[in-house]
Parts: C-alpha cells; sequence; structure tokens
C-alpha cells in the first residue's frame, strides 16, 4: 500500500512540476519608447508573433492567454488591461484605471488579476465573465493560493513607504471575511507556496528607506514565523523581494531592489541560503519567472532601466549560466 501511494503522489508531483503542452513566452520589445510592442513566441524565443502595443505583458500558465497594459487612443490619462487568446480572437477590455500594476493569472488560467491605483486587487473571471475587487486598502503585494482559490495580500496603514502592514489571506468567493496572518505590523509582498507564505519583514533604519529580509508562516498564522534571510541591505537598497515558487516548494526566487538596483536571487526555502544571479546589481540579470520543475530562470540582461539594452535569457537554477532566447527585448514572462 505505501508503495502505490509513494508511486501515485510521484505522478502528481510530475504533473505539478510539468509545463504546459504550448509553452508560451512574451516580452516588450522597444521597452524605452513611449510606444513598446508586446510579442508572443514558443517558449525557445522561435516563431514569434505580435500582440500589440503595450507594457507589462503576461502569459497564463495554460498557454493560452496572454494579458497585457496598454494606452487607448482616447485618454493618455488612463490604462487598460487587455486580454488576447494566443491563438487569435476577439481581445477582451478587462480593466480600465489610471494605474494598473503587477499583473498576473491564477494557477489554473481561471483569472486574472491587477492592482488598480495602488488601492484595490481587481480580479477577472474568464469563466463567469465578470470582475470584482478581491482586496482593498494600501496594498503592499499580492499572491493566488497554489489551489488558485484564494488570495494572499499585504495592507498598509497609510501611503508612506514604511508605514505599518500585515499579511491577510480572502477567497476568491469573498464566502468569509480576510483574516490576518501576520501581527508584527511590518509584514508585506507575500508569496502563498505549496507549505508556507515567504513574505518580507520591514526594518526601519533612520533617515532611510525600510530594510527588507524574508521570512516565512503558514497559511493560517498558526506557527511562530520563522526568518529566511539576514544579508546586509546598503543605504539605498531595500533588500530581497520574493517572486514565486517552483511547484513543488524547494527553490524560490527573489528580486534584490532598490534605488538604480534590481538583480535576480534564488532563495532556499529551508536554510535561507540566497545566491545572487548577477555580480552587477545595478546591469545584471534580472529575474521574473521560475519555471514550474523550479530549473529555469526567465531573465532579461541589462538591469531595470526600459533605456538600457536588454536580451531575454534563460539562465540555470543552479549556476546561473544563460541561453539567449530573444535579442533586443525585455520584461518577459513565460507558462513553462
Amino acid at each position: 500500500m505505501r508503495a502505490a501511494l509513494a508511486t501515485i503522489l510521484a505522478l502528481l508531483l510530475g504533473a505539478a512540476c510539468a509545463a504546459p503542452a504550448q509553452a508560451r513566452l512574451v516580452y516588450v520589445k522597444r521597452a524605452e519608447t513611449a510606444a513598446p510592442l508586446v510579442y508572443t513566441a514558443d517558449d525557445d524565443g522561435k516563431a514569434r508573433r505580435l500582440i500589440g502595443v503595450g507594457r507589462s505583458p503576461t502569459v497564463s500558465p495554460d498557454g493560452a492567454w496572454v494579458a497585457y497594459v496598454t494606452v487607448p487612443r482616447t485618454s493618455e490619462d488612463l490604462e487598460e488591461l487587455i486580454l488576447v487568446p494566443v491563438d487569435g480572437g476577439a481581445r477582451r477590455l478587462l480593466m480600465r484605471s489610471r494605474s494598473i500594476t503587477d499583473v498576473r493569472f491564477s494557477p489554473a488560467s481561471t483569472h486574472v488579476a491587477a492592482i488598480v491605483r495602488e488601492r484595490r486587487v481587481r480580479i477577472y473571471s474568464l469563466v463567469e465573465d465578470r470582475t470584482f475587487d478581491a482586496a482593498r486598502g494600501f496594498l503592499r503585494g499580492y499572491s493566488f493560493a497554489p489551489d488558485g482559490r484564494a488570495l494572499a495580500f499585504g495592507v498598509a496603514t497609510g501611503v508612506a513607504v514604511g508605514a505599518p502592514s500585515d499579511v491577510y489571506v480572502v477567497p476568491l468567493d469573498l464566502s468569509v471575511e480576510r483574516r490576518r496572518v501576520t501581527t508584527t505590523g511590518d509584514a508585506l509582498n507575500p508569496v502563498w507556496g505549496p507549505r508556507e507564505i515567504v513574505y518580507d519583514r520591514q526594518r526601519r533604519r533612520r533617515g532611510r528607506p525600510p530594510a527588507y529580509d524574508l521570512w516565512a508562516t503558514d497559511a493560517l498564522g498558526n506557527t511562530t514565523p520563522r526568518r529566511l534571510t539576514s544579508l546586509t541591505i546598503p543605504s539605498l537598497v531595500s533588500g530581497l523581494v520574493p517572486l514565486e515558487f517552483s511547484a513543488d516548494g524547494q527553490r524560490l526566487l527573489a528580486v534584490f531592489t532598490g534605488q538604480d538596483v534590481s538583480v535576480g536571487f534564488t532563495v532556499n526555502p529551508f536554510t535561507g541560503r540566497t545566491r545572487a544571479l548577477s555580480r552587477d546589481f545595478e546591469t545584471g540579470l534580472v529575474g521574473f519567472d521560475l519555471s514550474a520543475d523550479g530549473r529555469s530562470i526567465l531573465a532579461h540582461t541589462g538591469g531595470p532601466d526600459p533605456s538600457q539594452p536588454h536580451d531575454v535569457v534563460v539562465a540555470r537554477y543552479g549556476d546561473g549560466r544563460t541561453t539567449m532566447l530573444v535579442e533586443d527585448a525585455a520584461f518577459p514572462d513565460w507558462s513553462r
């Protein structure tokens, strides 16, 4: 019986870590211009196709949809979130607001979410063709649960950098009120993994921006939070922000960020051991996405500044060795 159960679990884990049959890549060309171009391609960078004019593209985990932000011709004061079928078809206008950031799909590709005007996590349901607000407040990051049924998000008491904040969770069906996971008043930027939620705790520094360290806790908030990282943070740098878990929860991608600084970091979720993808923190390798099996990191070269030259590359998780995918391209996402 135990052997049979182990076989079943191995098969399930393999399915969870497997990439979709039609893995897709999206990226931006001419990112430094007023009219950046969004492209989709196979996940090896081949067979590219123009999607539209916009920024912040993301592709659904099943590889069927691309969402991106664009500015309508009728108003430069507004932004729109557009949904496009990868195989062609009618475009959907999902949201319109003065500010749309942090666009992402749910793990099951059934929902698209974004932060609107920094005050709401607005979600569009592809199944129900409706939009609703799952979280409100002075938002400090959000993440879907691995099963896509709930949301973790940070909420601060005010708009100021370093304002007291905590992490909450809420089911997408809004059947119950949001539940507080942390109580320290310094928690933000949650990423929900298979076992735990990893998040930032901000340390106050006199006359300087707060410094971020990674911590972890269970989604119910029943265990004592544990500290993952304790890096030396320079005065103009914030520190590590978690980005994404591998499907099995054994690998974590983060970004070391601050003023003119953005570089990819790998983090061991159990030991807290870290490794930078690049020695150059200003014009080096910026990680954007982790493959489901945790072996590959999607990144671009050239640092965070859109005006700098960039190439989209894939880096090996273990040693950071890169392979070119697309030249003169930036800000990628994939469904691998």
